[in-house]
């Protein structure tokens, strides 16, 4: 657990931990209150922590640089909606690198998940759900 939360889990690991704690921070302006799970290793999944984490927030949102189709936060999404799926108050949404062949040096930052991307999922996320 890299940041605590009470209004969504952001999942993530590796160089997405960074983007996530700064989108953490700038969610607050919008009155959204993040949880940022570092994963640390996708084998072995710590299913216990992101569970806990998602059952107690009710929304998730997966992070990562490798592209949406076929990545790992397709496999990390179905594992949460799988165990979590009573808790969930929106569904599991991921952003990810774009499905496009890897882009040279130059464009990468254009392709890899950003604070803006992460903040827009949160953004559907279904919070008019709490009014």
């Amino acid at each position: 657990m890299r940041r605590r939360g009470t209004g969504a889990t952001l999942i993530t690991y590796g160089p997405s931990v960074p983007v996530c704690l700064e989108a953490a921070e700038a969610a607050q302006a919008e009155g959204w209150d993040l949880e940022v799970v570092d994963l640390r290793s996708l084998v072995p999944f710590d299913d216990e922590t992101v569970c806990a984490s998602v059952r107690r927030t009710g929304r998730a949102v997966v992070v990562h640089e490798s592209t949406g189709f076929g990545g790992p936060g397709a496999e990390i999404a179905a594992r949460v909606t799988e165990r979590c799926f009573h808790h969930l108050e929106a569904p599991v949404l991921r952003v990810a690198g774009f499905d496009i062949p890897y882009p040279p040096p130059m464009l990468e930052r254009h392709h890899l998940p950003g604070v803006d991307r992460v903040l827009d999922a949160v953004a559907r996320l279904q919070w008019e759900a709490d009014n």
